[in-house]
């Protein structure tokens, strides 16, 4: 998951829980908007863990006929696995191991893991903020009060989105 709700929370500045069931409904479709955005399927990869390491070794794509014959992470992307509780930045990178933020809880091997590009955590809050505002807002950008009249507002791109958002994701061209 591009973001769980905890850090969607804090990182949007928001304390109670009033807004919470609203928020999670959210973040898949931030995750949705972030994919159609990028033009491309988050790179997922496999590798092993061992307890109180911070360490994933073994490192290999996951899909061995995907088209994308490199692994493809950076330092200060991060790693999610839900099962194994990993939500990580990776710190270092060596040739077939990645380095974490934090040490793993448990020891595993063949660990499935989506990669995240840097900053994605930032955007998809920013888009679920403005995915939860839209509704409200139904278009309106401005109004006059004499002679009635109100224009509906362009977001600008293809997606939708504050240009913003849309700069600060990666795209990939369809080949």
């Amino acid at each position: 998951m591009i973001i769980t709700l905890a850090q969607a929370k804090t990182l949007l500045g928001i304390t109670g829980t009033a807004k919470d069931a609203l928020m999670t409904a959210l973040i898949v479709e931030a995750e949705s908007k972030y994919l159609e955005v990028r033009n491309r399927p988050f790179t997922q990869i496999t590798g092993d863990l061992t307890t109180d390491d911070k360490t994933v070794s073994n490192i290999a794509l996951y899909d061995a006929n995907s088209v994308y014959n490199a692994i493809l992470v950076d330092r200060m992307d991060y790693l999610f696995n839900d099962t194994n509780s990993i939500d990580n930045y990776v710190t270092d990178i060596d040739s077939d191991t990645l380095e974490l933020d934090t040490a793993s809880a448990t020891t595993a091997t063949d660990v499935v893991f989506t990669v995240y590009p840097k900053g994605s955590k930032m955007v998809a809050a920013k888009l679920i903020s403005y995915l939860s505002q839209k509704s409200s807002m139904n278009g309106l950008q401005s109004e006059s009060v004499g002679s009635y009249s109100w224009s509906k507002g362009s977001d600008g791109n293809p997606a939708g989105i504050p240009d913003d958002l849309f700069k600060s994701i990666d795209r990939y061209l369809k080949v």
